[in-house]
């Protein structure tokens, strides 16, 4: 792939994004509007659909945007090529992004559900069968359950990060150290450099 082509497919990739978070924002805003005023009047705007499911979709939606800009700026700039001290902080910062959005933004928004729509409190999600836990009466609480979801999401982004980090390591090793083709002479045909050249040379 040519260039300017990879050049315009990564581009275009972080435009549909930012378009794309544009949209999610937008709706994340006008549906968490309140449909009443302080004093109880009617705000407008009802065509516009209120509550926390709209919500949670505009905000996913924004989040599906970001990863589109962060994956054409990947291919764009970073991804197979030479690495150079402006790509090197151009990839810190967008890995930077990602755990600021992935370790901070997604766990923050998830209690703010769960605390304020949902209302996962302490009254019971489900009671465990007892045959299970030697006929005793254990009970799961919806805040048991919260927590139990952020430890699963929180353990599973950080194995995600270290491997991801590591799979990163072993690409740009392996492409230092990769064989060098061969020279190609005039008839097009590649050239065998005697192996026995650079030991003559030496003496």
């Amino acid at each position: 792939m040519s260039e300017s082509r990879r050049n315009t497919i990564g581009v275009a990739a972080a435009v549909v994004g930012l378009l794309t978070v544009f949209i999610g924002v937008m709706i994340a805003h006008w549906t968490r509007l309140p449909e009443v005023d302080e004093f109880g009047r009617q705000i407008g705007w009802d065509f516009i659909p209120r509550g926390w499911v709209y919500y949670t979709i505009g905000q996913l939606i924004a989040v599906g945007g970001s990863q589109i800009v962060v994956i054409g700026a990947v291919w764009a700039w970073i991804y197979d090529r030479h690495m150079t001290w402006a790509r090197a902080s151009v990839a810190a910062l967008l890995a930077w992004f990602q755990l600021i959005l992935f370790f901070g933004i997604i766990p923050s928004e998830w209690l703010n559900l769960a605390q304020g729509p949902l209302g996962w409190t302490s009254k019971p999600a489900f009671t465990i069968p007892s045959w299970i836990v030697l006929n005793n009466d254990v009970t799961i609480s919806f805040r048991v359950l919260k927590d139990l979801i952020s430890a699963g999401y929180y353990t599973n982004a950080t194995v995600a990060a270290i491997y991801g980090a590591y799979k990163v390591q072993m690409l740009y090793k392996e492409s230092k150290t990769g064989t060098k083709p061969a020279p190609i002479s005039e008839y097009g045909r590649p050239m065998r450099v005697p192996e026995t050249a650079g030991a003559d040379n030496g003496r």
